[in-house]
Parts: C-alpha cells; sequence; structure tokens
C-alpha cells in the first residue's frame, strides 16, 4: 500500500463513499445519534471505550437524565457524579469527565481535535471522534473495531499496539474522511466493525466492502489484525475488615491498588502478591490486576480497626449502610457487602 499512489487514492474515495452510503442504510438507532448535541457525544464516547453498545445504553440515558448538559455535569459534586458512573468501572474516567467539563463549561465548545485535546482525559481518538460526528471535523477515529477493519481491508500484519505501527492506520483513517462527510465515515467504521466486521464471526458477506478486502480475498480474515500479546495480570491480597456503628459503616480512601486509587472502600490491608493464594472469598478483575479478597465476620460491636493504617488511607467516612452505593461505586464493595448480607 502506497498512501501517495493513484490507485491507494482511487480506492480510498470509493471506500470512502461506499462506506458512508452503507452506514446511512443501516446504522443502529442510538440515544446518542438522535443530534450532533457534542456533549452527549462525548459522554457515549467515554463510556463506550469500556464496554458494549447494549450494556452502555442504559447508563448513558441514567447519566444524561441527571446531567442534561454540560453545565449541570461541571456544577454537579464529584460524589454524585461517580454515583452515576457506578457499574461502568475505570472511574478515573468519570473524574477526567467532571474535571474536563468544569474546563469546558467556561469556554464555547471545540470544534477541531487539536482544541478539545488539551482538556483532561480527551485522548486523540475521543476528540477526534466527538469533533468529526458533531462538527464534520476531518479527522480520523482509530479504535479496536476500526483497526480490525482496516487491517483487514488493506491485509495488513501490523503490530497496531506499537504507536509508530497505529500511526499507519491513522493515516488510513484521516485519509478517508477527507472523501466524504466525516460524521458518516467515522461512524460507519466503527459501525462496520462493531456489527459486520467482529472478531470472531464477521459477516463477510454484508461488508460493503468485500470485493475490495484483501483479507477476504486471500482467506485471512481469522488471522488479522494480528494478536496483542497479553500483558501479565498483577495479583494483589485485599483482606477489608468491615467495621460497624450503630446502622453505618466506616469506608477509607484507598491509597495502595493503583486501578482503584481514591475510590471510597471498605478499609483494610492491601498487598501485592507473587501467587494465588491458597484461600480467599472472591476475585475481583479490573483490567491487567486481579484482586483476592479474604474478609472477615463484620461484628455490629467493633468501633475501631487494627489494620486501618496512614500508609493506605488520607481519610476516613462513617456512612449510612443504606447510602453506601453513593460513596463506594466498585462492584467490589458491594460483592463483599453482599457476601455478609448487608
Amino acid at each position: 500500500m502506497k498512501s501517495n499512489s493513484a490507485n491507494y487514492l482511487a480506492e480510498i474515495k470509493n471506500d470512502s463513499l461506499a462506506l458512508a452510503a452503507w452506514y446511512k442504510t443501516n446504522q443502529r438507532k442510538l440515544p446518542w445519534r438522535e443530534s450532533k448535541n457534542p456533549y452527549y457525544i462525548w459522554i457515549s464516547e467515554v463510556m463506550l471505550q469500556q464496554t458494549t453498545v447494549a450494556a452502555v445504553m442504559p447508563y448513558f440515558e441514567r447519566f444524561i437524565t441527571r446531567f442534561p448538559t454540560l453545565s449541570q455535569l461541571a456544577d454537579a459534586p464529584l460524589d454524585h457524579v461517580l454515583e452515576m458512573w457506578s457499574g461502568l468501572g475505570y472511574y478515573s474516567r468519570a473524574r477526567n469527565l467532571h474535571k474536563a467539563a468544569q474546563s469546558l463549561n467556561a469556554v464555547p465548545f471545540p470544534i477541531t481535535h487539536q482544541e478539545l485535546i488539551k482538556f483532561p482525559g480527551l485522548g486523540p481518538y475521543t476528540a477526534r471522534a466527538v469533533t468529526s460526528i458533531a462538527f464534520g471535523d476531518r479527522a480520523g477515529v482509530v479504535d479496536g473495531n476500526v483497526i480490525r477493519v482496516l487491517c483487514r481491508r488493506w491485509g495488513l500484519k501490523l503490530e497496531w499496539w506499537k504507536n509508530k505501527e497505529k500511526d499507519k492506520l491513522q493515516i488510513i483513517a484521516d485519509d478517508l474522511v477527507q472523501h466524504g462527510d466525516p460524521s458518516m465515515v467515522n461512524q460507519g467504521l466503527m459501525e462496520l466493525g462493531a456489527t459486520v466486521c467482529s472478531r470472531e464471526k464477521p459477516i463477510c458477506g454484508l461488508c460493503p466492502w468485500n470485493k475490495s478486502c484483501l483479507a477476504f480475498k486471500t482467506n485471512q480474515v481469522a488471522e488479522l489484525p494480528l494478536r496483542k500479546p497479553k500483558k501479565e495480570k498483577s495479583l494483589w491480597l485485599y483482606n477489608p475488615e468491615i467495621v460497624q456503628k450503630n446502622s453505618q459503616i466506616l469506608l477509607a480512601k484507598n491509597l495502595a491498588i493503583p486501578v482503584l486509587s481514591r475510590m471510597w472502600m471498605i478499609p483494610g490491608t492491601v498487598q501485592k502478591i507473587t501467587k494465588k493464594p491458597s484461600a480467599y472469598d472472591f476475585t475481583h478483575s479490573v483490567t491487567d490486576h486481579i484482586i483476592y479478597v479474604v474478609s472477615q465476620r463484620p461484628s455490629p460491636r467493633r468501633h475501631s480497626t487494627s489494620i486501618i493504617s496512614k500508609k493506605d488511607i488520607d481519610h476516613l467516612k462513617w456512612i449510612p449502610i443504606s447510602d453506601i452505593g453513593k460513596y463506594s461505586q466498585s462492584s467490589l464493595t458491594k460483592k463483599l457487602l453482599k457476601k455478609w448480607d448487608l
């Protein structure tokens, strides 16, 4: 593939037009597609980075109902934002959303990805997706679905997890949006990867690019894109102690487990381990971390704990049991309370 060749440019133009036409006919009806509201698009794109469309829809609708405008999100207490994010995980993204909303609320919403990327938590993909869909910014997007579609279409055996190799896909994505409506082309790419060019069972007969797809022509669809080497998971042992006082439970800010940094959790000791413990209550997985939980039966008479250390927490808070969900959004805490019927 030569990005400056006449054949390449002709194929790019044909692909762009075919993709936009396919998307216009085959797009799913989703709540964030009902308008060009950049705020709605932004929220949906951040949520979709971590789960599927079907899983995101109820979270999106609940979040937008609570914070229908950018200014209302900016003015909301962080704890309320985290409460609405509860169940999606990756809570640093919710914090960045809130922080960025406060900055964006003070200025006109940026219409180019070069400007939008300057705000907290807005990386290249999110900035490009929002401005291209909302404002027609001619910026291509590259996410997991797009990587799969482009690697197959062009027969590229790239180590796409490396920046220099991923940049080659970014060039193709950028070229595609020069020949059609960037909103239609980018959403078409993502839709194609999500509904037709799936990882395990692609429906090549329904693809608008099946006549030009090199992987399809050479029977390499199953081999592309290349598989990213698996990262070794880190293991953690968490010994929580449920401390009760009347109808309240003690919570602490976690500073020990990086992936759950500054989350409100049941206080306890945390240590990184090298092998799976012989006995544990349950496990909790977050990205590349596996947390083994070993807890003890809570005592309503225990008003203090000997395992809280200043090294692990910055402050404590007594919370009514009925309000736990407003403060401790991690499903790890929910699993622990469920184990002890609290």
